[in-house]
């Protein structure tokens, strides 16, 4: 097949891609994860609070857990369709929350939120990638 592509030959390794993708949005949400259980625990209790979520550490632990695991899975390949449901909907949420109260969520800008979400949204059709666990059998 031709195509108008300037390297060619690199269309041979599209595993890799998908696979930094997932490996990438991976670890970005295990960091999440980490930073929320070990130097943000107050600032993000007090937030589900500010949204009127109570029990706030219901939803912490519930949303904290969440990243964890789904960013576990991502990293190593594992179940991969459900870990990217999980993250697109949290981000998807994020950016909803972003959009409506800007001040919520002052770390981030709603841009990557959705470029988290577009990405997450995506390995459900592309796939694991390589050095993946769930590879198609």
């Amino acid at each position: 097949m031709q195509t108008l592509s300037l390297f060619p030959s690199l269309l041979d390794f599209q595993m890799l891609g998908v696979f930094m993708l997932r490996a990438t949005l991976g670890l970005i949400f295990v960091y999440f994860w980490y930073e929320k259980v070990t130097h943000q625990r107050a600032e993000r209790t007090h937030f589900f609070e500010k949204l009127g979520l109570r029990p706030s550490k219901v939803y912490f632990w519930t949303v904290s857990s969440v990243e964890g695991i789904a960013g576990s899975l991502l990293v190593v390949g594992l179940y991969t369709q459900g870990a990217v449901l999980a993250t697109g909907t949290l981000m998807l949420v994020a950016t909803l929350i972003k959009w409506r109260k800007p001040s919520a969520l002052p770390r981030n800008t709603i841009e990557f939120y959705i470029i988290l979400a577009v990405v997450s949204f995506s390995l459900v059709f592309l796939g694991p990638g390589a050095f993946a666990i769930d590879l198609p059998l």
